[in-house]
């Protein structure tokens, strides 16, 4: 009798830590979906960027810049999690100042932007398609030379639309993730299925298609379209980066940045950063073809293929 009282208080006591583990991740990933909605404020060199509004199919309307080109090509920008248009001023400079249209609008619950909740990539799928539709109906821009750059949960929307949209003829995925189930409990690998499912509960109460939103799927895709992938040696999940990586070989660009975190590429490699995007989209969308090579984790040049590659998201 003392064993069996022994045995239950052991599985008690393993069960209300089992619990307590759970609790906590399911607290830490809810508070992803709780973050600041601040407005975009216009910055005095994007006096020329007119504001735009775009509607999905869903019914939202998203709130957005849009400065018009002057090379008859155009780039949807796409931001991350808890950001807004903002945050892609940097790569959106570079490419205005080099003659592209840009449009850079808030996803969906965030922003300007109406909506209730993000969904990591699920239903920001319809966010981007409304913003290639804005674009591509544009006087200044031909069709055929429209691209697509997401970061984060911005690139996994970007990702997945272009990978059934063969008219999206370049795409820039910065920080990506590989699939969103990963990307929702990865940091929460330390107790394995319990503290992962946990983390797992906030995105399953929301309805939102884990499973659905996969890059290191969508990107084989994309091919044989031009395809670049950026990423920071300072992130998390470089494991994770590696297997994608090895993915895209042989048929896209990766650039690991040398002492960059999430998404601050534009501070860390100041001239090799806008000179490789400039390079890469002027390629894609100006003059046809596709790059491929990983260039290694420094911010230096790295190889690039003599001649164009194309192997067929």
């Amino acid at each position: 009798m003392k064993w069996r009282w022994l045995l239950g208080g052991v599985l008690a006591l393993g069960l209300l830590a089992a619990l307590a583990v759970f609790g906590r991740a399911l607290r830490h990933s809810e508070a992803y979906f709780h973050y600041p909605k601040p407005e975009a404020v216009k910055p005095a060199d994007f006096a020329e960027a007119r504001d735009a509004t775009l509607l999905t199919t869903d019914g939202l309307a998203l709130r957005g810049w849009y400065v018009p080109s002057r090379n008859r090509a155009a780039v949807v920008m796409a931001h991350g999690l808890s950001q807004t248009r903002a945050d892609l001023l940097p790569e959106a400079r570079i490419l205005r100042d080099a003659g592209y249209g840009v449009l850079l609008f808030d996803l969906r619950a965030h922003g300007e932007s109406e909506g209730a909740t993000s969904t990591w990539g699920d239903k920001e799928r319809l966010d981007v398609r409304a913003a290639l539709d804005f674009v591509r109906a544009q006087p200044d821009v031909d069709p055929e030379r429209v691209g697509a750059l997401g970061f984060s949960i911005g690139s996994a929307a970007v990702a997945e639309v272009a990978a059934k949209d063969s008219g999206v003829r370049a795409v820039v995925l910065l920080s990506p993730f590989n699939t969103l189930w990963l990307a929702a409990a990865y940091d929460f690998r330390r107790f394995g299925f319990v503290s992962q499912s946990g983390a797992l509960v906030p995105f399953w109460r929301r309805g939102i298609a884990i499973e659905e939103v996969r890059t290191i799927e969508a990107v084989e895709r994309i091919r044989p379209r031009p395809l670049l992938i950026v990423m920071g040696t300072e992130e998390s999940g470089q494991p994770l980066a590696d297997a994608l990586f090895a993915k895209v070989r042989e048929y896209a660009q990766t650039w690991r940045i040398q002492g960059a975190g999430h998404g601050d590429f534009a501070a860390t490699a100041p001239e090799e950063y806008p000179r490789r995007l400039r390079e890469f989209l002027d390629g894609a969308l100006l003059r046809g073809g596709t790059v491929s090579g990983e260039a290694p984790s420094g911010s230096g040049a790295g190889e690039r293929p003599s001649a164009p590659v194309e192997s067929g998201p």
